[in-house]
């Protein structure tokens, strides 16, 4: 049977207009007179003048990310940026970092945070878009080989230890955290866990004492510091568990450690 070549007109309209109206509605969701939904990244972006970003909904994936990228102990570096014409333009980005530093909070402390500003020249406008404000980067740890280290996070701190040491570092800063972390502590019902590490220098047997004297050291500093024995656990996972190379001499210094979590 031969379709009449009107019918195919109607039909070819007909099919037009739902596709028009299909893209219309449900994929620029322009039904209501709204702006398309744009695409983003999860990267915080900055309106003209406006110290804080704009929310974003995969800024937690795009944060994820971005820490992945940095190793331990490592100092995230962030450069905030501000552009001729903004309202007092450095401190404005001085603001901007000191923002997304809190965002950062607290998998990466402001401790473990460097702050840098910059002037820039791009097509933020007054009546634009937001655009990103701001770089991120790592700025690696570098410790010297007898020299230990305190290092920060979310949900841990880890003490850096010189090679076949097992007293913690007598640095004046690894000092007053212990002192101020036993102060904070010593009238609440927190529980401290150390688990020592060590590098793959060594028998087995040699590692996971050596682990063990770390974190009894450590425990020692606390007992004298007014926190009961009774609070505290140890134990060493020796050289089982590295989280650096240990063919180098940097990696074998990351894997020195002892590990303390803190139970509230």
């Amino acid at each position: 049977m031969k379709i009449p070549l009107w019918l195919i007109g109607v039909l070819f309209v007909g099919y037009s207009a739902w596709a028009v109206n299909y893209w219309h509605c449900y994929q620029c969701q322009c039904c209501d007179g709204a702006p398309p939904v744009a695409e983003t990244s999860g990267e915080p972006l900055f309106l003209w003048n406006t110290e804080t970003p704009v929310a974003d909904p995969k800024f937690s994936d795009w944060k994820k990310a971005l820490l992945d990228r940095g190793g331990q102990g490592d100092t995230l570096v962030i450069t905030a940026w501000y552009r001729a014409g903004e309202t007092n333009g450095a401190e404005l980005a001085t603001k901007r970092a000191q923002a997304l530093v809190a965002m950062m909070s607290p998998e990466i402390p402001a401790s473990r945070v460097k702050i840098l500003t910059k002037a820039v020249e791009d097509k933020l406008a007054a009546s634009g878009p937001p655009l990103p404000s701001a770089g991120f980067s790592w700025s690696a740890m570098r410790l010297a080989k007898t020299q230990g280290a305190i290092i920060e996070s979310d949900k841990d701190v880890i003490f850096l230890f010189p090679f076949n040491s097992t007293e913690r570092d007598q640095n004046p800063e690894v000092d007053a955290y212990l002192k101020t972390l036993c102060e904070k502590h010593k009238d609440t019902k927190a529980t401290f866990n150390f688990v020592g590490h060590t590098d793959n220098v060594g028998s087995d047997a040699q590692n996971n004492a050596l682990g063990l004297g770390r974190a009894n050291g450590i425990e020692k500093i606390l007992t004298k510091n007014g926190i009961a024995k009774s609070r505290i656990t140890t134990s060493s996972k020796g050289k089982t568990e590295p989280v650096a190379d240990n063919s180098t001499d940097e990696g074998r210094q990351k894997n020195r450690r002892v590990v303390l979590t803190v139970n509230n």
